[in-house]
């Protein structure tokens, strides 16, 4: 199906699972009228709390979501065979931070043995990698005590109030705990793992089948914003995205999006590479929420980014 030249932009139902500057290239493409620019008036919001991002794309609620491949994998494990493809790269690292309620000026991995510490508490996978990255220090997880399950607001005024010696949160929510000197920095993540691809977009099999044009557009524009926000500072970048982060200062935008360019969390190219998504599927299999080995071919569209890049 193409889109109809009815001199009008093609609606397309955008959203992100959950708020924070992790997302940025997303943020930069919408603000910044990149896929405006390749005839699509996209509709942006946030998944609603509660409600499973696969299960709105599979209702027709929305066309294209952020999301990771470790979704369509545990979808595939649960025998569902039309599980969502991934078409372009969000993110080709871990983006998430241990922030610690003392100073960490000489901290160590070993320092975690027998704290307590928040995760995020609203999806598996950023645990899943904490985990990875646990092991890599031969660290006994089983000493650590997680207060699981919490919102991002409730595990943010648990840390505030002292119940929980480290957090584990991206930016901007990481570093607004820095400035206000109610945490420290401990650990990046994105330090700790090679590439991984560990956000894409995705739709369902029918939407890319049914508008390949549509998803062409998408990630044509998405790829534009891609190399718009590799060659732009963090303060020209804060300014493009602030409109998505109202309360959040100035300072803790800037150092926030000038941190994840020098961990190299945002790739500058849409293309999923083999190398990065077998490197995720380990982490998830180490970490026991992906049972299967599930191919590269079988989740992942390539040909989108490829044609973008090739123009």
């Amino acid at each position: 199906m193409s889109i109809q030249n009815t001199g009008r932009p093609h609606r397309l139902r955008l959203m992100d699972t959950y708020r924070n500057l992790f997302y940025t290239p997303i943020y930069v493409a919408v603000a910044g009228g990149f896929f405006y620019a390749e005839g699509l008036d996209v509709m942006f919001g946030t998944v609603p709390a509660g409600r499973p991002p696969l299960d709105m794309l599979r209702q027709g609620e929305v066309d294209i979501i952020q999301t990771g491949i470790s979704r369509s994998l545990m979808a595939l494990d649960d025998g569902d065979e039309d599980a969502p493809l991934h078409i372009a790269e969000i993110n080709r690292r871990d983006g998430f931070f241990l922030v610690s309620s003392a100073p960490t000026d000489n901290w160590q991995w070993s320092d975690l043995e027998g704290s307590t510490l928040i995760p995020i508490g609203f999806t598996p996978v950023p645990l899943t990698s904490l985990a990875s990255a646990l092991r890599k220090h031969a660290i006994d997880i089983d000493s650590i005590t997680m207060l699981e399950g919490m919102s991002a607001d409730n595990a943010l005024a648990a840390f505030r109030r002292g119940d929980a010696d480290y957090i584990h949160m991206p930016n901007p929510q990481a570093q607004a705990l820095i400035e206000d000197s109610a945490g420290y920095l401990a650990a990046s993540l994105g330090s700790e793992h090679g590439y991984l691809c560990y956000s894409s977009f995705a739709a369902t099999p029918a939407f890319i089948n049914e508008q390949p044009e549509v998803v062409q557009r998408f990630v044509r524009g998405f790829y534009k914003a891609q190399q718009w926000l590799a060659a732009a500072d963090a303060t020209t970048v804060a300014g493009r995205v602030k409109p998505f982060f109202a309360g959040v200062s100035d300072s803790v935008l800037h150092t926030s999006i000038a941190r994840y360019k020098s961990l190299e969390i945002w790739p500058e190219t849409p293309d999923i590479g083999v190398d990065g998504y077998n490197a995720m599927r380990q982490v998830l299999i180490d970490g026991g929420l992906v049972k299967a080995r599930h191919p590269y071919e079988r989740l992942v569209r390539p040909e989108f980014a490829q044609q973008a890049m090739s123009e």
